[in-house]
């Protein structure tokens, strides 16, 4: 045990930079500890450059293997010929989320946790809107459950009594997700073994805990997708990258694992991870 906190304390240090925790206040009144990194002007350059409303970014599509979103910690569990197709269970508990909360994460304010409830109202339209266009897709309920491995993460944010399921409570975001669940599904057709979506909507600052960029996700744009092995992913990287040449999604990630990033309506179109041939 001792050394498996030494390794993860040793992937935190390199990938998310020496972190110390900090205390303020919240909305309520409450103290929060948050984190800090000595990272914080390449991610702030990276957030920036992600959301700048006063960029024209609309028709801009570039292919990097920079660092762009890879939320490095809500992917450390996929293993190359893990099979994760059963692991649906909302209390999964799995690889890093007691070492992160050691460290410490940002707690919602009420105005946050209101939204988050406020997608929950929707939960039923939502579900019958996804299953009337993808001909009742299974993977629609997966679409509105956080990924499993970080069910710690939630719960710190949001509270033990807070139900796991994300909904983007902005309607007109919900065609991004359910056009994920068509190229999932067309994916399948290819032969391609999909086992598991995950992040779809991942509002702040849930998505700060997990390590994830600022400029995607919490927008509701795109969706994470673990395939059945390293190698399926690489291979739905190709025909991802098909899709994306067509103008049917706009940016792919891959995180060197099972996982890629299917960015359908991302404002940044780019790849990261690997080039598009």
């Amino acid at each position: 045990m001792m050394n498996r906190k030494l390794l993860f304390s040793a992937v935190v240090t390199a990938t998310l930079g020496l972190v110390s925790v900090s205390c303020q206040r919240s909305d309520s009144g409450e103290y929060q500890f948050t984190e800090q990194t000595e990272n914080s002007e390449i991610e702030n350059n990276d957030q920036n450059f992600a959301v700048d409303d006063s960029a024209d970014t609309t028709n801009a599509v570039t292919d990097t293997t920079a660092v762009d979103s890879e939320d490095i910690v809500d992917h450390i569990v996929n293993d190359e010929n893990e099979d994760h197709s059963h692991d649906h269970s909302e209390t999964a508990d799995m690889g890093v989320n007691d070492d992160i909360l050691a460290l410490g994460c940002v707690k919602a304010s009420n105005s946050q946790e209101n939204q988050v409830r406020l997608g929950l109202n929707k939960k039923e339209k939502f579900l019958a809107k996804c299953a009337s266009e993808t001909s009742n897709s299974s993977w629609c309920a997966q679409l509105i459950r956080p990924n499993p491995s970080s069910y710690n993460t939630f719960k710190c944010t949001y509270g033990s009594s807070q139900t796991h399921v994300l909904i983007h409570p902005d309607e007109a975001t919900w065609k991004y997700p359910i056009t994920a669940v068509k190229v999932i599904k067309d994916l399948q057709a290819k032969g391609l073994k999909v086992s598991q979506i995950y992040n779809w909507w991942r509002p702040e600052p849930y998505n700060k805990n997990v390590g994830g960029a600022a400029g995607r996700h919490p927008y509701g744009t795109s969706v994470d997708v673990r395939f059945a092995s390293t190698s399926t992913a690489t291979k739905a990287f190709s025909e991802l990258c098909k899709m994306r040449k067509a103008g049917r999604i706009r940016a792919i990630g891959h995180y060197g694992s099972a996982s890629l990033h299917i960015g359908v309506g991302d404002k940044l179109a780019n790849t990261w991870g690997k080039y598009c041939n």
